[in-house]
C-alpha cells in the first residue's frame, strides 16, 4: 500500500457502517433520537453541561455526567430523573487524570458502556494582558480545557473500540478559537480543540467513532435573573440560551442526523462572531427584532 493511503474497505468492519433502513430511523425519531444511548457529559452541573443533559434526556439517552460541586449533582439528577431516564452524576475534576481513571473505573463497575462523550468541561482566566500573567492560569486553564478532556476521551475511545461501538465524542470549544477575546490562555487552548477534533476524527474514524465540537459564543448564565443585552451579537442582540447548545450536541449525537459527520465544528452564537469593525462603521438598518 502506498504512503498516505486509505485503509481499503475490506480492512474495516463493514457491519458497524450499514444504513439503517428509512423505516427504523422513522421509528427511532419518534421514541426519542437518542433512545437507548448512554452519555457521559463533564460539567454537566450548570450551564451549558446541565443543558445538554436536559436536551438529550429529552430525546431518550441516558445521562452520566461529571460534576466538581456535589450539590449540583443532585439537582441535576432530580431534573434529567423527569425524563424517566437513567442517570446518575458523578464528583469528578476532568484536570485530574487520577479521578478520569476513577470515573471510568466506576463506569466499568456499573456496566455502562458510553455512546456519547461530551467534553464540555471548561475555565477561563479573564486577563487581558499577557505580560505579568500567572503561569499558573495557563497550567490550570490548559489541565482543565485542553489536557483533562483529551485523556478522558483517550480512555474513553478505547472503550468504545473495546465494546465495538461506533460512538461519538464531542468537544464544546468556543468561537474564541478563531477570534480574538484578550483572554489568551483561554482562546489559545480553545484554538488547540479545534485541531484536536480534526486528528481524532481521522483516527476513529476506522472504528466508526465520530468526533465533532460546537463553538459557542456568548451564552446566557443560569445564575442571571433577566437576560443581558448583547450589541455585539447581531441576531436579536442577546447571548444564546444554552438550550440550542444542548439541541446543537443532541444534533451531533444522532445518527439519524449526523452519522455521516465528523471533524467538523458547528457555531452557535448567533452572528457574533461575525461582528468586525466594519459592521461597527456601517451596521445594519432596521429596529432589532426580539
Amino acid at each position: 500500500m502506498a504512503y498516505g493511503a486509505p485503509k481499503r474497505p475490506a480492512e474495516i468492519d463493514a457491519d458497524r457502517f450499514d444504513d439503517t433502513e428509512p423505516q427504523s430511523q422513522t421509528a427511532n425519531h419518534r421514541f426519542g433520537l437518542l433512545s437507548n444511548k448512554n452519555v457521559l457529559i463533564t460539567g454537566g452541573g450548570r450551564n451549558i453541561g446541565r443543558a445538554i443533559a436536559l436536551e438529550m434526556a429529552g430525546q431518550g439517552a441516558n445521562i452520566y455526567f461529571t460534576d466538581i460541586v456535589g450539590e449540583r449533582l443532585t439537582k441535576v439528577e432530580e431534573e434529567v430523573g423527569r425524563f424517566a431516564v437513567k442517570t446518575k452524576g458523578f464528583l469528578s475534576d476532568v484536570s485530574d487524570e487520577c479521578q478520569c481513571n476513577a470515573l471510568v473505573g466506576r463506569l466499568a463497575e456499573c456496566r455502562i458502556s458510553i455512546d456519547v462523550l461530551v467534553n464540555n468541561v471548561g475555565i477561563k482566566y479573564m486577563n487581558e494582558r499577557f505580560i505579568g500573567s500567572k503561569m499558573s492560569d495557563w497550567t490550570h486553564t490548559y489541565e482543565t480545557n485542553l489536557f483533562g478532556p483529551i485523556y478522558l476521551t483517550n480512555l474513553m475511545s478505547q472503550a468504545m473500540v473495546r465494546d465495538n461501538l461506533a460512538g461519538s465524542i464531542i468537544f464544546i470549544t468556543s468561537i474564541h478559537e478563531k477570534t480574538i477575546v484578550r483572554w489568551p490562555s483561554y482562546s489559545s487552548s480553545k484554538a488547540a480543540l479545534g485541531m484536536v477534533i480534526k486528528e481524532l476524527a481521522v483516527e476513529l474514524a476506522q472504528y466508526g467513532i465520530r468526533v465533532n465540537g460546537i463553538a459557542p459564543g456568548a451564552v446566557e448564565d443560569e445564575s442571571e435573573k433577566h437576560r443581558w443585552p448583547h450589541v455585539y451579537t447581531p441576531l436579536r442582540q442577546k447571548p444564546v440560551d444554552a438550550r440550542y447548545i444542548g439541541r446543537a450536541v443532541v444534533y451531533l449525537s444522532s445518527d439519524y442526523f449526523s452519522k455521516q459527520t465528523t471533524g467538523t465544528v458547528i457555531t452557535v452564537d448567533s452572528g457574533l462572531s461575525l461582528y468586525n469593525y466594519r459592521v461597527a462603521q456601517v451596521p445594519p438598518e432596521g429596529n432589532p427584532i426580539n
